[in-house]
């Protein structure tokens, strides 16, 4: 540090309020600051260079732009003395803090001075030996303030408050509620038409190529220039993310979902998102633009999709068909055969049978898809007559029973067995403790005694999955109305539709012998797929009582 006297000393002011500091005190504003500053600069006979401020800023960041300034102006040699009113308005951030006090104004030749603190880094005081305890508390009370505010907003969401800085696409604030949704009914129907578009079968590329060939502006540019269309627009076209977005957002059927993402912490600032069932979601906060059964079309649409939209044809079993080997997504391309000319046809294929090492896959898809659909009209038939479907629903229901049975009886001998290995290491740790048994036989014994009871736990956990499938066939009274309303308005169908389709089937898997599993959504149309010769004797039925 120069040995300089007082008139030598160039000084920056350093002023700094935050949001929650300017709320609680005016003892912290920045006119007092100044105030308190400037008499200490006049009494001491300093002279000051410039005054540097930080309105609305939080000290736990030291990214501000006059205190950049403060350090722009130290490294150009233009002041050698700061002053604050006292630590805190230097920073809350302990560890940077110090950093500057102990490390960069040193290093730099620049005197520090915490007016309030009786901090001076020229002087040799006790007072700068405390300045790390009154860094660690000033820290201290950034991290309190900062979690009583982030409790104050997770309360505020959890009643249902719309605290998002900007309002979805269709709504607008509530003129005079805070914090409430209302419906901007002149954004309305393009909501509306974005939804049934989608649901009636067309791509995100196709509701894209809409909005931008009928010159509605973007929510962005909506945003900004409070026009819906514009024949001039530029920069603000749709985009295909944003189209999606809109279609997941649970704001279109009146609920409110927030805390999707929040920062790492008070200091770190990063954003990360929040898992789903850590959201805050609060239902039927506002009037809901689209009717919750064409958002749950939507939604199923979207699962089964994915995300590509870049294809020239939309296949009708597209996003339901998966390798049964590897698990994962099949896919369609066009192939064309050895002869000139000749059309391509779209043909089935794993794409990990490369990559992965899964088995090849060549299968003709329009010949799989046909078979699909005349599978899937002889089951719903097979179920619009009661009759037959009863028939044949009671025999595999038995089935279902037999395995529920045997299933809980292995359950039981399992528990059991853990019972009596507890039991077992309970007396042999008695036996231990009585000198009856020997340490190293208490360890070897006990270790084969663990091993085994870890093996019946996961038996245990896997059987239980087992019998919870199980259980979940006995389908209830909402989910037989469900399929019974599904199944007659499919039948009425002239052309299968792709939401019914998707709505009637969970996925289907093909493995490399080119064997066929279906895997409905509902257990009675599983319980009648799961024997295909049935369909033959059922045919034969149907056909004698002109059901067809």
């Amino acid at each position: 540090m120069l040995d300089l006297s007082n008139e030598q000393f160039k000084v920056g002011m350093y002023i700094r309020l935050s949001r929650e500091d300017g709320d609680k005190q005016e003892s912290e504003s920045i006119s007092n600051q100044r105030n308190i500053l400037q008499r200490y600069v006049k009494e001491k006979n300093l002279t000051l260079v410039k005054e540097y401020i930080d309105d609305g800023i939080s000290g736990t960041t030291f990214n501000r732009p006059g205190f950049n300034e403060m350090l722009q102006d130290i490294e150009n040699k233009n002041i050698n003395m700061v002053i604050t009113k006292d630590l805190s308005r230097l920073g809350r951030d302990y560890i940077k803090t110090g950093f500057y006090i102990e490390e960069y104004f040193p290093k730099n030749n620049v005197r520090y001075i915490a007016i309030t603190d009786d901090i001076d880094t020229y002087l040799d005081s006790n007072n700068n030996d405390i300045t790390p305890f009154k860094a660690i508390m000033n820290d201290m009370y950034a991290k309190d303030i900062s979690k009583k505010i982030r409790s104050v907003y997770k309360e505020k969401q959890k009643q249902g408050e719309y605290l998002c800085s900007t309002t979805a696409y269709g709504y607008k604030k509530h003129p005079s509620i805070r914090n409430k949704l209302v419906v901007d009914r002149k954004l309305q129907g393009i909501v509306k038409k974005i939804f049934d578009m989608y649901s009636n079968g067309q791509g995100s590329l196709e509701i894209v190529n809409y909005l931008n060939s009928h010159q509605y502006l973007s929510p962005l540019g909506y945003r900004k220039t409070g026009v819906i269309q514009d024949e001039n627009k530029t920069g603000y076209n749709w985009n295909e993310v944003t189209i999606c977005n809109m279609l997941r957002n649970e704001v279109y059927i009146g609920n409110t979902v927030q805390n999707k993402k929040s920062v790492i912490s008070y200091k770190v600032k990063k954003i990360r998102t929040v898992e789903k069932e850590n959201q805050i979601r609060v239902n039927n906060t506002h009037e809901p633009i689209i009717d919750k059964d064409t958002f749950e079309k939507v939604q199923c649409i979207l699962k089964k999709r994915g995300t590509n939209t870049k294809l020239k044809y939309d296949y009708l079993l597209r996003g339901l068909l998966y390798c049964y080997h590897c698990k994962r997504k099949l896919q369609i391309v066009l192939k064309k055969n050895s002869k000139r000319n000749s059309k391509a046809h779209p043909y089935i294929t794993c794409s990990d049978a490369k990559v992965r090492g899964c088995y090849p896959l060549s299968m003709n898809y329009e010949k799989l898809e046909k078979h699909i659909t005349s599978i899937l009209k002889k089951i719903c038939k097979i179920y619009a007559d009661k009759e037959v479907f009863e028939r044949i629903y009671e025999k595999y229901q038995n089935k279902t029973l037999d395995i529920k049975i045997d299933y809980r009886n292995k359950l039981l001998q399992i528990n059991k067995n853990i019972n009596e290995i507890n039991s077992n290491l309970d007396k042999m740790y008695i036996d231990k403790l009585k000198g009856v048994l020997q340490e190293e036989d208490y360890i070897r014994i006990s270790k084969k005694l663990i091993f085994e009871r870890t093996k019946l736990n996961e038996q245990k956990k896997e059987l239980i999955q087992k019998l919870s499938k199980t259980e979940e066939k006995v389908d209830n009274k909402n989910r037989k109305k469900e399929i019974e309303e599904l199944i007659e308005n499919f039948l009425k169908l002239e052309k299968i539709d792709k939401m019914y389709l998707y709505r009637l089937i969970n996925k289907i898997e093909i493995d490399k012998d080119k064997n066929i599993y279906i895997y409905f959504n509902f257990s009675k149309l599983n319980s009648m797929a799961k024997n295909m010769d049935e369909f033959i004797r059922i045919e034969e039925l149907i056909s004698e009582k002109n059901v067809y």
